[in-house]
């Protein structure tokens, strides 16, 4: 039983280390506008920033430094893209009939399809197999990170005209700076490519601005007063991120045999909130700011509840 205690009281400690600075970053950005020291034209500005650069590099550095040469199961990454396909044609199916305004369903759309496992992954992972199997989360950054920033600018682009519009929305996929990203650090990552010690600094100077920076102008672009009337979209969006989706996903992962560190890495992929770079993205492309940042406080501060049970009843049962 005491050893029960510990590991649940240990798990309990690397879920709240990754979870809280995220919501204490946010709460700094809050008290910057509230106190006055952030305009709404500057947090405009920051967003503005992330989305064109930082977080661009974030990603373009997250996917070159994986080792391609790693040996991880092509059946766990196919599983993983699959299942966030699956997952957002579910959503594009479902969203709509709870939904009239389409400004609000991409943003639904993307709350509930799109998991910040940029930021949880490889952290958690790390955490949860200290003896050294990040080779899996690492690599599990290439499957999923372009599946979900391609799915987001596709809903984004379709509900902001209104209408299917092919050619808008391949423009909007290949103009997108997420993309972009994605793409040359996919390019030099299996290409090899030797990137020099210069280049590698400043892009982990850029890199490490993009969480914190997305973090604080998401505080400061909440607006409280307008969570009472989100009330529905929020249910909906945070009940299927933190519960619908993982229960889905983790179970037919499950009876597919898939166990251990595979396991844990797709519980992350599948259950961790909402993706910061949501409301940035939601913001600079036409969706609802208010409840996009809304459903990344929520779906944040619950998964320190719903990450910390999970981890806690599948080391229980032994299935990591």
């Amino acid at each position: 039983m005491n050893s029960e205690r510990m590991c649940g009281m240990n798990n309990l400690l690397v879920t709240s280390n990754i979870v809280f600075p995220i919501f204490l970053v946010m709460l700094v950005g809050y008290l910057a506008r509230r106190f006055g020291l952030m305009s709404e034209e500057t947090t405009k500005g920051c967003n503005k920033l992330v989305f064109r650069i930082f977080l661009p590099v974030s990603l373009c550095r997250s996917i070159m430094r994986v080792d391609p040469d790693k040996n991880i199961s092509p059946a766990l990454l196919l599983f993983a893209m699959l299942g966030a396909l699956a997952v957002f044609a579910v959503c594009m199916l479902v969203v709509p009939r709870f939904e009239k305004e389409n400004s609000r369903r991409g943003v639904m759309i993307q709350g509930i399809f799109r998991s910040n496992y940029a930021i949880f992954g490889i952290p958690l992972t790390e955490a949860l197999f200290p003896q050294g199997d990040g080779g899996v989360a690492a690599m599990m950054v290439v499957a999923v990170i372009p599946i979900f920033n391609v799915l987001a600018v596709i809903t984004l682009e379709i509900f902001r005209g209104g209408k299917f519009d092919l050619k808008r929305i391949v423009l909007g996929v290949l103009k997108n700076p997420l993309i972009w990203g994605c793409l040359i650090g996919f390019i030099v990552m299996k290409a090899g490519i030797p990137v020099p010690s210069v280049i590698n600094s400043t892009v982990d100077r850029l890199a490490s601005v993009a969480s914190p920076l997305a973090l604080f102008a998401l505080g400061a672009s909440l607006k409280p007063g307008k969570v009472a009337g989100n009330l529905k979209a929020l249910a909906l969006s945070v009940g299927g991120r933190l519960v619908a989706v993982p229960e889905v996903m983790l179970t037919s992962a499950y009876l597919l045999g898939c166990r251990g560190v595979e396991f844990a890495t797709l519980m992350i992929v599948f259950a961790s909130p909402t993706a910061v770079s949501s409301f940035t993205m939601a913001e600079q492309m036409g969706g609802d700011p208010d409840l996009a940042a809304q459903q990344v406080v929520f779906t944040t501060v619950l998964s320190s509840v719903t990450i910390f049970a999970m981890i806690f009843l599948f080391k229980t049962w032994g299935l990591f």
